[in-house]
């Protein structure tokens, strides 16, 4: 089979951005590793391995420096991700500087920050285009269990920071759109419909889903990640959600028709003309840029291939030449699905 992408372009480029390392986090599926992790690495990094660790993280100003350098006709969209993007101290510069180069901006937080009313103003006044935050269940046990805090915040301090950003974008009269993203193993299938009935209730924008990815020897692998046993249950879930006509954007259908696709048996697809490195790039907390955010496609990046946005311009990593290099690519997986919502982000800012 193959998976065709040309519609998913766009005019400018989409980037998928972990300006830092760190996270007040420990959530035990993080593809940035774990709080054990964290706290007990002593071992350098491996080329290309994200950590919380932050051995490398690059410098707010190489940051700023590379952002001069964009155009709104190359650059269209950011997506600001983690570690914990809001509690870096150039959270606020980088922002300022995506809007002034003609960048639409997402910010994509675990939510507590979002409790301190000052940057909640701060991001509705900076007319960021959304905030996405991560909550994976309306339950809180459920949600707390996976996504460690050690602050004692957990679930209610995540509710609250999202009540606080959307009291914020009323009393300023801006229009940001606000959402959740549930990350969706086999332990919450069954939490999918009433989370977005609580996501609705909140008054959020709009309620993502997207499946857990795990390698497979991550210690977790066979307690959460989908297969194919879960294809049935995720398929009947999916489609109620989409029929209950219930009032909030939702994820984008094709999209969901791929995260099915991970779950059916046999080979991965073809995908032709994929978006990662040619419309879709990622950015890493020590500045090297990959084509695709997927571990499949990283770990078979050569590393001269890896360009740095340090004392580089946007149209050197950019480049057309690179962008016109052959992006068939065969590591279409639970990994890498994810990264097709980000691509068809239009129908929720629409």
């Amino acid at each position: 089979m193959n998976i065709p992408v040309e519609k998913w372009g766009h005019q400018g480029i989409v980037i998928l951005w972990a300006p830092r390392s760190p996270c007040n986090l420990g959530c035990q599926y993080c593809y940035f590793g774990t709080l054990e992790d964290r706290l007990n690495r002593t071992a350098p990094l491996r080329p290309g391995e994200p950590s919380h660790v932050g051995q490398n993280d690059v410098s707010v100003k190489a940051i700023l420096a590379f952002i001069t350098s964009f155009t709104s006709d190359l650059v269209h969209r950011v997506f600001i991700a983690g570690g914990e993007p809001l509690l870096w101290r150039g959270i606020r510069q980088m922002i300022s500087g995506l809007k002034a180069a003609g960048s639409e901006v997402i910010v994509c937080t675990n939510g507590l920050p979002l409790v301190d009313e000052r940057m909640s103003a701060w991001l509705v006044n900076a007319e960021v285009e959304a905030v996405s935050v991560s909550l994976d269940s309306h339950n809180p046990r459920y949600n707390d269990h996976w996504r460690v805090d050690g602050s004692g915040q957990g679930w209610y301090g995540v509710v609250k920071g999202i009540e606080t950003l959307l009291r914020k974008r009323k009393e300023c009269r801006r229009q940001i759109k606000v959402g959740i993203y549930s990350v969706i193993t086999r332990l919450n299938i069954d939490h999918i419909l009433n989370t977005a009935r609580f996501a609705v209730e909140l008054g959020v924008d709009y309620y993502i889903i997207q499946p857990v990815s795990l390698a497979k020897d991550h210690r977790l692998y066979n307690e959460l990640a989908l297969d194919t046993r879960h294809y049935a249950t995720l398929a009947d879930t999916i489609n109620m959600l989409m029929e209950t006509g219930i009032k909030i954007r939702l994820p984008n259908k094709v999209y969901l028709r791929l995260v099915l696709e991970t779950l059916t048996p046999g080979p991965s697809p073809m995908v032709r003309g994929c978006f990662g490195g040619r419309d879709l790039f990622f950015i890493e907390p020590d500045g090297s840029v990959s084509d695709c955010p997927s571990m499949y496609r990283i770990a078979e990046t050569q590393l001269g291939e890896r360009l740095s946005i340090i004392e580089h311009t946007a149209h050197d990593v950019f480049s057309a030449a690179k962008r016109r290099k052959n992006t068939d690519c065969l590591c279409f997986s639970q990994d890498c699905v994810n990264m097709w919502q980000l691509m068809a982000f239009d129908q929720i800012l629409g």
